[in-house]
């Protein structure tokens, strides 16, 4: 059902990007980046202060058409500096900054890493790839013989280099940081790994040294908190006798400063160790609590987007390298640090315009009512759709990465400010009978609820709707 949900709003979004010719190209072209930073562009001369764009006080809009309900009351949140354009690609982690994260969410103790193919085992591999050689591809497969065959020579070849300081034993040696090198098919590239674990914790590293692929880290104890029924922390929100809010803060506090790089904590929610469907805030009998900590990059004094980077594989161009939207987060217990997930690391080159000129909000708020009730409605949605629930809860001017135009095969773009629309969204739909109804979760909503999720994204500067799925 969330496929389905997913594949209506990239296809509904695209549709709403055709309000120009059609183009013949594919879809990311449909964005001159060029026209947007020409039209965007301001100067500020050195003494003129920095006004931010009029806003009201709060979003309000409520629209009821059949089977689709939305409602907004939603506070308006805009930074207090100019809004930049940026050069950014994607980064690995560098190995010292590697080494302080593994001394750190380690804990001081022995982690195994993964262990290695023998000498006996590459030889065999490379054996059996050698006599594959005049196989063939599968019937299924749409690449010609030669692609195959050079496919195979690229697997012998890596094998044979590794070959050379392969082990003679599987024995598993203790990890302190540093890199292997892997070679990835799929990219063409070398990545950078730290794969170790033992009992108790599980630490996993992919980097792309030069942006060739998108680099993850994640960083675990065995003890499960569910992502799912999620309590936004506020002053009423219970929590369990040993877990501190303000102690929690401080790891992740401390794991921003081991990155060294500039973070915020931008929301905070108290999470559980059992899923629960119910709704209900109060602690439950037996249930053990954490606090996540959503994290977000500031560049140039404004936010970026804090828009999850897990729905960011979902691209319909298969030539297109996958590049997920930046995402760090942490779970934190009474005990320390439960997990740390950071997908899509960036760095930054120069900023193409220090400030820019953004569009009223009026014209915002004119293109998101039109625009919400196209994407969300449910009439192509699947026949088990009875009612869709959009709930906007914030409005917030942030900064989104989206790709380098006419490129599909470098991890390059461009940080844009872009007005955020945030909340839930949530489908009732049946099944086998007409009474038999079940709420489902699609975008972070009731009752399974993860968190406030994108609802629109729309570029501030030109009013083109942003699809972070695809980058563009």
């Amino acid at each position: 059902m969330k496929k389905h949900f997913y594949i209506i709003l990239l296809t509904s979004l695209l549709l709403l990007c055709a309000c120009q010719p059609t183009p013949e190209e594919p879809p990311v072209l449909q964005k001159d980046q060029d026209l947007m930073i020409h039209q965007g562009t301001a100067t500020l001369e050195p003494e003129e202060p920095y006004t931010p764009p009029e806003v009201p006080n709060r979003y309000r809009f409520d629209y009821q058409d059949g089977a689709l309900t939305i409602h907004a009351d939603a506070e308006i949140v805009e930074p207090s500096v100019p809004m930049p354009i940026v050069n950014v690609r994607a980064q690995g982690f560098p190995q010292e900054m590697m080494y302080r994260l593994y001394r750190m969410l380690s804990n001081g103790e022995e982690l195994l890493l993964q262990r290695r193919m023998t000498k006996a085992e590459l030889a065999e591999l490379i054996r059996q790839w050698n006599e594959q050689m005049d196989a063939g591809p599968e019937a299924w497969d749409d690449m010609t013989q030669e692609q195959y065959q050079e496919g195979l020579r690229r697997k012998i070849a890596r094998a044979e280099e590794d070959y050379k300081t392969a082990p003679e034993t599987d024995e598993r040696q203790v990890a302190d940081g540093t890199y292997r090198t892997i070679y990835v098919e799929w990219t063409k590239a070398d990545c950078q790994t730290v794969v170790a674990d033992n009992q108790n914790r599980t630490f996993v590293a992919y980097s792309y040294e030069n942006g060739q692929g998108d680099s993850y880290l994640n960083s675990f104890r065995t003890d499960h908190f569910t992502l799912m029924n999620a309590v936004p922390l506020e002053e009423s929100t219970p929590l369990p006798e040993g877990l501190n809010a303000a102690n929690a803060r401080t790891y992740v506090q401390e794991l921003l400063d081991v990155i060294g790089e500039p973070f915020e904590i931008a929301e905070v929610y108290r999470v559980g160790s059992e899923q629960d469907d119910s709704g209900d805030p109060s602690l439950k009998a037996g249930a053990r609590y954490a606090l996540r900590f959503d994290c977000r990059r500031i560049v140039n004094g404004a936010p970026l987007s804090l828009y999850s980077a897990d729905a960011g594989y979902a691209d319909e161009r298969s030539y297109a390298i996958p590049w997920a939207q930046e995402k760090l987060q942490v779970i934190v217990d009474g005990k320390g640090i439960v997990s740390v997930d950071w997908i899509g690391p960036l760095t930054f080159g120069d900023s193409v315009a220090e400030a820019t000129t953004l569009l009223p909000f009026d014209k915002i708020d004119g293109i998101a009512k039109k625009m919400i009730p196209i994407v969300y409605n449910p009439s192509g949605w699947s026949e088990e759709t009875k009612a869709v629930d959009i709930q906007v809860r914030s409005v917030r001017l942030e900064l989104m990465r989206v790709r380098e135009e006419n490129n599909v095969q470098e991890l390059k773009g461009l940080l844009v400010p872009v007005w955020m629309f945030y909340g839930t969204i949530a489908e009732t739909v049946t099944y086998d009978t007409a009474t038999h109804y079940a709420e489902y979760c699609l975008g972070g909503g009731p009752p399974f609820y993860t968190g406030d999720t994108m609802i629109l994204c729309i570029n501030a500067i030109d009013g083109t709707i942003i699809n972070p799925l695809l980058g563009y």
